[in-house]
């Protein structure tokens, strides 16, 4: 997020430094592995504004429709593009084409400094200066405003001064890539399991990235057992309405968790993306709620740069907190739900999840506004989610 928020600040002016632990080639760089990403149409907006998009259009695997099931009962709903009249729902690109293009930006750019491996290892808030200083792998530096986007498990969010409720599933999440046996034509499946959501998202050349949540043992025993076994038992568990399962690679698992800060601000620093919030990868909306953190914050410090404001006061960064406070929960709320609703088998409850996917189905209003929420375009936007540079405010 760090890097996306410095290529849409790049044209107000500002003296950027950017500070990256970890290489982009490196085996241990948790942000551009060998996971995909599911962006939003909305995400796409804001890439395209700052510049980016263009640079992973191409290896970009759209989605133009989606189709959510409930594993062993007859609920279901389909989702289009053409009932929300956008290109595509989403992309799904991998995290590594991303990290490429974001750093190529960042490297070319005369007014940010990207420095790599550094990392901040201390912030002081110096009161009666109106700057912070950051001690850093590479020296001290004194600055108006400190965006921390160091992931979910940031170091620099554990101090007194921020506090953070955190929760821990007891599921983990099987990600890998899955051939199959006839072309996917652009479309995403979500089907619920009794442990949680199994996702085949469409990649560009004809195969599907897998994010797959199951208990933790029976999860690492997947990524154990031989190709032919774990294909046996991915198909046993989705059915064949994507086809027969050919080939799989990259098999990993990663522990899920929820996390929110009380706050994303503390004096003259401001936490983004998972640094600030994490939620459960059902639906796929963390990354792209940390995009749409990156869009207001950048709005808040332009709109306080035209006005002649400090853009590191606790006036213009508790304007960025509110903007983004409703929509941080509602969907923090509405993942969690999701797994409570979908993943649990209590009486009744089997009933009325189906009764439930199968009204969405038929009644085109309510597929309009969910999919408006789900791919970033409903509500008031801020500049970069329409698609619009700061510069051109």
């Amino acid at each position: 997020m760090g890097a996306s928020l410095a290529c849409a600040l790049e044209p107000l002016g500002l003296k950027i430094t950017v500070l990256e632990e970890t290489p982009l080639d490196s085996d241990q760089q948790p942000s551009f592995d060998e996971r995909t990403i599911a962006l939003t149409y909305g995400s796409r907006q804001i890439f395209d504004a700052i510049g980016i998009w263009q640079a992973i259009e191409m290896q970009a695997g759209p989605i133009h429709r989606i189709h959510v099931s409930n594993r062993g009962h007859a609920g279901f709903t389909r989702l289009d593009r053409q009932q929300i009249g956008t290109d595509a729902l989403g992309y799904v690109v991998p995290t590594r084409v991303l990290g490429k293009a974001l750093t190529r930006r960042l490297a070319q750019s005369s007014s940010i400094e990207y420095h790599c491996p550094a990392s901040a290892m201390q912030i002081d808030i110096e009161p009666q200066a109106n700057t912070v200083r950051v001690g850093s792998t590479i020296g001290v530096i004194d600055t108006d405003l400190v965006v921390i986007a160091d992931g979910g498990r940031s170091s620099l969010t554990q101090g007194p001064s921020w506090e953070k409720t955190t929760r821990s599933y007891s599921e983990q999440a099987l990600i890998g890539i899955i051939g199959v046996d006839r072309p996917h034509n652009g479309t995403a499946f979500e089907r619920f399991t009794e442990h949680g959501p199994l996702a085949l998202l469409p990649l560009k050349d004809e195969r599907f990235a897998l994010a797959w949540t199951l208990p933790e043992q029976r999860a690492q025993q997947m990524v154990d057992c031989d190709p032919t076994a774990f294909l046996s038992a991915l198909q046993d568990t989705f059915g064949d309405r994507a086809g027969q399962f050919t080939r799989c690679e990259g098999r990993r698992v990663y522990p899920l968790s929820r996390s929110i800060l009380t706050s994303p601000i503390s004096g003259r620093c401001v936490a983004i993306g998972n640094s600030a919030h994490r939620v459960h990868p059902v639906a796929g909306q963390g990354f792209n709620l940390g995009l749409r953190d990156v869009a207001e914050l950048a709005e808040q410090l332009a709109n306080a740069l035209r006005a002649g404001d400090d853009i590191g006061d606790t006036a213009v960064l508790r304007a960025y907190a509110r903007t983004r406070e409703r929509q941080t929960r509602r969907v923090s709320r509405f993942t969690d739900g999701l797994l409570q609703i979908f993943a649990n088998e209590f009486p009744g409850l089997s009933a009325a999840r189906n009764i439930g996917l199968n009204l969405i189905e038929l009644c085109p209003a309510a597929k309009t506004l969910l999919l408006r929420r789900t791919v970033g375009i409903a509500g008031p936007l801020p500049r970069l989610a329409r698609g619009l540079s700061l510069e051109s405010a």
